[in-house]
């Protein structure tokens, strides 16, 4: 189980975000004021993957959402 401290704390830290999918807490580059994001080294997703109204994606979610429909059947 994990500290509600260093939960609090890890939710506060620069660029912290929520993920929209899974709810994990990770850390926006962009955000916290770094050059890059690790998220610009992933393919862009096409437009018609993106939704309106919904924020970032952890590592996880977005390398998944991004691997959803590049293979062809």
């Amino acid at each position: 189980m994990m500290n509600p401290s260093t939960e609090t704390n890890e939710r506060e830290a620069p660029g912290a975000q929520v993920c929209e999918r899974c709810g994990a807490t990770f850390r926006c580059g962009a955000l916290a004021g770094d050059a890059s994001c690790w998220c610009a080294s992933l393919p862009a997703l096409p437009l018609d993957r993106l939704r309106p109204g919904i924020r970032c994606l952890c590592p996880a979610c977005l390398t998944t959402e991004a691997g959803r429909g590049t293979t062809s059947s």
